[in-house]
């Protein structure tokens, strides 16, 4: 009796009232019978360890660097796995916090991409996607901004802005010319304005964006060494104090930069793969990021 009792609890979830008529027994007897299974060993219930070591991650990363959240999917087999559970999180945090925000701001890079991907199609009419750096670019599209406000506009069914510029100008003479455009100065104005900006923390001498859309040449990642460059975030290179540095590339880059996102009330940080782990935790050091969400492998080293 002891068996088919807990047969009917655990495997086919049937409520204790429903049992005793079953076994034709008192509700108290089915409790007590369901005790004497675990006793005994008939039955094991067990809590999952790794989401118990991801909260107790969470909390004390939460606590150490002074942020609001901290999100971390549990390790996974490879880094295309790692990198898509760090996008269906980012979208779950997101989904939950757009009835409060009205201009959503968004960066670029291919986790940002698992991002829109994961998200589902809700209706936020009041909701405008605003893009944070320049997303027009033939190659590489399903990672650029405008691509990803598009893809999001439309799976939450609200307003987009477009960002009629590259992320990087082919010459600083094309980058003041963007820079005297009254659509672009409007468009990173808006940037500037937006109630949440969601961005990824990239490590361009290890690998990021910049490397994999052909921006860098070998005298860019020279010179990114020479300046002890750690990271990027949107129209930014930044060392390890987490404060920005000027290079080449930088000085044709057009959208939002890393004193911007000072000024935004709330960003979210997006981060996949171990090489970023010295970019986040420099960057750490400076009061940008409100949100985190990064996966195992970074939030160990952290």
């Amino acid at each position: 009796m002891i068996v088919q009792a807990a047969l009917l609890f655990y495997k086919e979830n049937v409520n204790q009232t429903e049992i005793a008529k079953q076994l034709n027994v008192s509700r108290p007897t089915v409790a007590t019978l369901l005790k004497e299974a675990v006793d005994r060993g008939i039955v094991k219930i067990s809590i999952q360890d790794s989401e118990i070591m991801n909260f107790e991650q969470q909390e004390i990363l939460t606590k150490k660097y002074g942020l609001k959240t901290v999100l971390i999917p549990s390790a996974t087999a490879s880094e295309e796995e790692a990198k898509q559970e760090v996008g269906n999180l980012c979208a779950t945090f997101i989904e939950n916090n757009l009835h409060r925000i009205k201009n959503l701001g968004i960066g670029w890079g291919s986790t940002l991409n698992k991002f829109a991907e994961a998200a589902s199609y809700h209706h936020f009419e009041d909701l405008s996607i605003v893009p944070l750096i320049g997303g027009v670019d033939v190659s590489n599209v399903k990672n650029q901004s405008n691509h990803l406000a598009f893809i999001l506009s439309q799976k939450y069914n609200c307003h987009m802005d477009y960002f009629y510029a590259p992320a990087i100008a082919e010459s600083l003479e094309m980058k003041e010319a963007f820079d005297k455009s009254q659509f672009i100065r409007d468009i990173i104005q808006k940037g500037k304005n937006v109630d949440m900006a969601i961005a990824a923390v990239g490590n361009p001498i290890e690998s990021s964006s910049y490397r994999k859309l052909g921006y860098f040449s070998e005298e860019d990642a020279r010179e990114m060494k020479e300046k002890n460059v750690i990271g990027d975030i949107l129209a930014t290179f930044f060392n390890k104090n987490g404060e920005r540095v000027p290079t080449n590339i930088s000085k044709k880059m057009i959208g939002v930069n890393l004193d911007d996102l000072m000024n935004i009330p709330e960003v979210v940080v997006v981060a996949s793969g171990k090489e970023k782990a010295p970019s986040i935790q420099h960057l750490l050091k400076q009061p940008i990021i409100d949100h985190l969400i990064i996966d195992a492998e970074i939030a160990a080293t952290l």
